[in-house]
């Protein structure tokens, strides 16, 4: 099905509700009830089933190995124990147990068995890592390397930048951990109330949360939050909110998961009669915390909620992000993008230079030190700041990470991938970010969690066990009650000859775009989405 132009095929996730339904009435005949409540018998939440259900988004997340990764469940807290390959999987898989209802706290006891290098050259591509993103070239940080542990120092001017600084520096080959001792050196003092204020605003406007079951309270530059959050990643977003200009620490602790709370996505009423102004503002200050998109100023235009970003941004990437940032405003019905991506003078190694040779250089660095790839079967040339991606890899994950690496170059203005997936795949799809993301961005910036890879990627390797189509249905409505991001009683599936159709209403593209996601990993072999954006 041919997908909204305007959205680049670009899938984000929806926060959603479930509502029990009583399914008898107090004086109906007791012959009926039998009957009654086989019809309509939902999941409970359980922590065999959340163990289950962890176990499964582990088994389809992309770079994870899931056989060395065991699970366990008590009271809603969920143990990872076993191995990772790198640093990258290790949060994904947390994140991936974040994910499902019913979560509400993961411990992380996995351990990384990163590919072993010496201290010094992980040090020198952690460097080198920072110097080359166009996003962190200036920033004042220096890494050390002990143990394979990366120790990052300096200082940079907000939170954004700062997580921003780790996520690089995870992302480099041979790296276990990282350890962020950069400062946040915010320009001026400002007041508890006006930082409050900005915190009550930013998860009023932010689309992924409900800000009004939220109270933030602040002393001395400290912030802590209270009230009720429907799910373990949700609670992730509410703590990157509060990050605001001037927050010296942030308390989550009296924040209370409530699985069946309304979370941000299905919030209707909230943005009923938000202005295109109010809009306006929101996406402006959320290009403004973003460190990829922040230096460029995008002149930004809103119409009946339709978000119009114009200008020029230096790098693909930055254009990507500035898209996301407008789709995590409150209101924003549609984003439509013409930002112009034009090469700028960049410092790399410490020498100006807009250069293909160098850009081609700097595409192969980034490629050789990404954990997820093995650069000597990739090859790279640019011609007129276009990259020419060729050679062999062994999944579509693979391939959709290293053009993402290519859209985190600076003096790439386009790109051609015509890298070759090597073994047979009968399902491969490449939708815009965020799906058990490739490269994770997260914050403000392509949110939640997922890669920061611009495509979502859903490949099966092998023929396909034949299902039923009850057993598809089955599938995806299971699938949508365990997914804190899909309101399971907003929308109808059925199933025929595999093909599942989806109708019904939602608040936003976040949930419409989460369960078409869903009906595919539930065993459609076609999904035709129907569902109506209100």
């Amino acid at each position: 099905m041919k997908k909204p132009k305007i959205q680049n095929k670009f899938r984000i996730a929806s926060l959603g509700r479930w509502s029990a339904s009583l399914l008898v009435a107090a004086g109906m005949q007791t012959l009926l009830l039998p009957s009654l409540h086989a019809a309509s018998s939902k999941p409970e939440i359980t922590d065999s089933g959340i163990t289950t259900t962890v176990e499964d988004g582990l088994a389809r997340a992309k770079g994870l190995l899931p056989n060395n990764v065991d699970v366990s469940t008590s009271h809603g807290i969920v143990t990872l124990t076993g191995s990772v390959e790198n640093l990258p999987a290790k949060d994904r898989a947390i994140l991936t147990a974040k994910s499902v209802r019913g979560v509400s706290e993961v411990i992380d006891q996995l351990t990384v068995y990163a590919l072993a290098r010496p201290d010094d050259e992980i040090r020198a591509d952690v460097q080198a890592a920072l110097h080359q993103d166009p996003a962190t070239e200036a920033f004042q940080t220096t890494a050390a390397v002990h143990d394979a542990v990366a120790t990052l120092t300096g200082s940079v001017g907000s939170y954004a930048e700062q997580q921003l600084a780790t996520r690089i520096a995870s992302g480099v080959k041979g790296v276990k951990a990282v350890h962020n001792q950069i400062s946040i050196d915010y320009m001026g003092q400002r007041t508890d109330a006006v930082i409050a204020a900005d915190v009550k605003a930013r998860l009023q406007w932010d689309v992924w949360v409900n800000g009004g079951l939220i109270t933030p309270m602040v002393k001395d530059g400290k912030v802590t939050l209270t009230g009720t959050i429907g799910s373990a990643i949700s609670k992730s977003r509410v703590f990157d909110d509060a990050w605001v200009n001037g927050v010296t620490s942030v308390d989550d602790s009296g924040l209370k998961i409530e699985p069946w709370t309304h979370n941000g996505t299905t919030r209707n009423v909230k943005s009923a009669n938000l202005s295109d102004s109010d809009i306006k503002l929101a996406v402006q200050v959320a290009l403004w915390a973003d460190p990829r998109v922040s230096a460029f100023k995008p002149d930004v235009s809103v119409v009946d909620g339709v978000v119009t970003l114009r200008g020029t941004v230096g790098n693909l990437k930055a254009e990507t992000s500035a898209e996301q940032d407008a789709k995590n405003i409150v209101g924003v019905r549609e984003v439509a993008t013409h930002l112009k991506v034009r090469a700028m003078s960049v410092a790399a190694y410490g020498v100006e230079t807009t250069a293909a040779l160098d850009t081609a250089k700097q595409l192969k660095a980034a490629l050789a030190w990404d954990p997820w790839l093995d650069s000597s079967t990739i090859d790279v040339a640019v011609i007129n700041h276009i990259a020419y991606l060729s050679g062999g890899v062994d999944s579509s994950f693979q391939k959709a990470e290293a053009q993402d690496v290519a859209s985190r170059t600076a003096g790439v203005l386009e790109i051609r991938n015509q890298i070759k997936i090597q073994p047979y795949y009968s399902y491969s799809d490449y939708y815009s970010d965020y799906d058990y993301y490739s490269d994770y961005d997260y914050g403000y910036y392509g949110w939640p969690y997922y890669n920061e890879s611009p495509y979502y990627v859903a490949d099966i390797s092998g023929p396909q066990p034949f299902k039923s189509d009850a057993k598809i249905k089955k599938s995806i409505e299971d699938r949508f009650f365990w997914s804190p991001f899909v309101d399971s009683d907003d929308i109808k599936v059925t199933v025929n000859g595999g093909v599942a159709t989806l109708t019904g209403s939602i608040g936003t593209w976040v949930g419409w775009g989460e369960a078409e996601k869903d009906a595919h990993k539930g065993g459609a072999s076609f999904v035709l989405d129907t569902v109506k954006v209100d």
